[in-house]
């Protein structure tokens, strides 16, 4: 053990870092947005148009065995326009970002930002800090190993060559659970699932590229960074608050299935396996970290060096074991700060490319607002159960768990997905809520969809899909009556994915061309 520890030690080296960026929201910005203007809705029309959508979902094989529940309005005066199963209850998958985003915008406003300090807590005399460097964690998700870099800078700027202490991080503004009621074990490996704190580094996550080795049956080459971890630790993996990898992927004969995933190990190791086919091109993925605090000081130190900074802790007798959770004290000189994106961008950042973990922050970041206690999962929920009421949703109507979807407690209707954007696009908040939301063929996690269709550049939606679920909800503008309300939700679903995206064309085409 001793062995294999020393030769993954050997092999932590600082590699190239992978920005969390935020997301382009230029690409689509020349689109235009739904509109409340349009001729008014005939009885006739909607007696058609709920024909045309009866026709279209009866009998399609895709649905077989499974939960359809659609529910359309007019933006305008929330006519109803076709009901089906409205007030069911199913699971929203990431549809539910909709709501901590919403309620984000309204609670901490589109302008508000987190903001991230590092305060020097001791005395630097002849060159060393005599000690520790504590980073105040805020809920920024996108602090990475280019800001850590900036920290050691700021850090030798002051004239500090030696650390006589610890580089830690306060992350007592949220609490401690790192997981929301009810997601997965097999999900926690990956960095969609990724812990939640109030530190968020490099997404708390590994970045993985996994490439075949030069022949079948040799090891599969796998690179990380920032932490370049290299070796393979062959007596197992022992416990540890710092981030390994186990590599025991092989590279499988050309045009074979690429069956690379994660396992976690139940002492805390990543262990990649699985097969890569000869030839293949490299395959990217982000592996969770189950100690955030401990990964981002590992290269917070190695940051340092590379300033000319060495790092001397303290011998300790007792204490916790992560030695990298720290509190920054009052009145503590501040020595390098950061601003994040104002909450606007961090929406867009949320729902156009679908992000698990800056959910799961946003909730506990308006938890934290309202009464600057630690920031809960549990509080955000009953923030936005209550906001959902004043909605006039029925708080009975919803099982909310977490704030991202994941959680397979989740359970939302249709008419409570419709309410909170028909909020939005009622309220000051419209604009910044269609600059923040996928577009149909244009941006995010709608970009390769419905390209061709009418749907194309006139869908602005969350999508949500989970292992049984595929659910979809947002605004389409229609042809010639202003725009359309709508929540397009299946449950306890097995078909294909293909069939149920034609399907869900063909019943919004309806709604945009009728």
């Amino acid at each position: 053990m001793k062995a294999a520890a020393a030769a993954l030690a050997a092999g932590l080296l600082l590699g190239f870092a992978v920005p969390a960026l935020a997301v382009d929201r230029t690409v689509g910005s020349d689109v235009p947005k739904p509109a409340a203007s349009g001729e008014p809705w005939t009885d006739a029309e909607i007696s058609a148009l709920d024909a045309n959508i009866d026709i279209t979902i009866a009998g399609a094989a895709t649905l077989r065995g499974a939960h359809l529940a659609v529910y359309a309005v007019d933006a305008r005066d929330g006519r109803v326009l076709y009901e089906r199963n409205q007030d069911d209850r199913l699971a929203p998958a990431s549809t539910l970002k909709l709501v901590v985003g919403s309620l984000a915008l309204e609670k901490l406003g589109p302008a508000f930002r987190l903001h991230t300090e590092a305060v020097l807590s001791g005395p630097i005399a002849a060159g060393t800090l005599n000690g520790n460097v504590v980073v105040r964690a805020a809920g920024d998700p996108f602090l990475n190993a280019a800001d850590m870099d900036a920290l050691a800078g700021a850090v030798a700027a002051q004239g500090v060559h030696a650390i006589h202490g610890e580089v830690g991080f306060d992350v007592s503004r949220y609490d401690d659970s790192p997981y929301p009621p009810g997601w997965l074990q097999e999900d926690l490996p990956y960095g969609y699932a990724a812990p939640v704190s109030a530190l968020a580094f490099e997404r708390n996550s590994l970045h993985l590229t996994v490439s075949p080795g030069p022949l079948a049956g040799d090891r599969a080459q796998v690179v990380s960074s920032p932490l370049a971890l290299r070796g393979t630790p062959i007596e197992g993996c022992g416990y540890s608050l710092q981030p390994r990898l186990i590599r025991l992927a092989t590279t499988s004969a050309t045009n074979s299935p690429d069956t690379i995933a994660l396992v976690l190990d139940p002492f805390g190791c990543t262990r990649v396996v699985g097969s890569v086919p000869l030839g293949a091109a490299p395959e990217t993925l982000d592996a969770a970290v189950l100690t955030p605090t401990a990964y981002a000081a590992m290269v917070f130190r190695q940051a340092l060096a590379q300033h000319g900074v060495t790092v001397e802790p303290l011998a300790v007798v007792a204490g916790p074991p992560d030695r990298s959770i720290r509190t920054a004290l009052p009145g503590a000189p501040v020595v390098w700060s950061r601003d994040s994106e104002p909450v606007n961008d961090i929406v867009a950042d949320c729902w156009i490319p679908s992000d698990n973990l800056t959910a799961e922050m946003l909730l506990r970041e308006i938890a934290y607002a309202t009464d600057a206690t630690p920031g809960t999962t549990q509080r955000g929920v009953a923030l936005e159960q209550a906001w959902l009421k004043v909605l006039g949703v029925d708080p009975d109507s919803l099982i909310l768990a977490d704030g991202s979807g994941l959680s397979s407690y989740d359970r939302v209707t249709p008419r409570a997905l419709v309410a909170v954007l028909q909020h939005d696009f009622a309220g000051p908040n419209r604009e910044r809520v269609l600059d923040d939301l996928p577009i149909a063929g244009v941006r995010g996690t709608l970009a390769g969809s419905y390209i061709g269709t009418p749907l194309e550049k006139r869908v602005f939606a969350k999508t949500g899909t989970l292992s049984h679920s595929s659910t979809l909800a947002g605004y389409a503008a229609t042809t010639k009556h202003g725009t359309v309300i709508f929540a397009f939700m299946v449950d306890d679903w097995s078909g294909e994915p293909d069939a149920l995206g034609s399907l869900r064309a063909r019943v919004l085409t309806h709604l945009i061309e009728d």
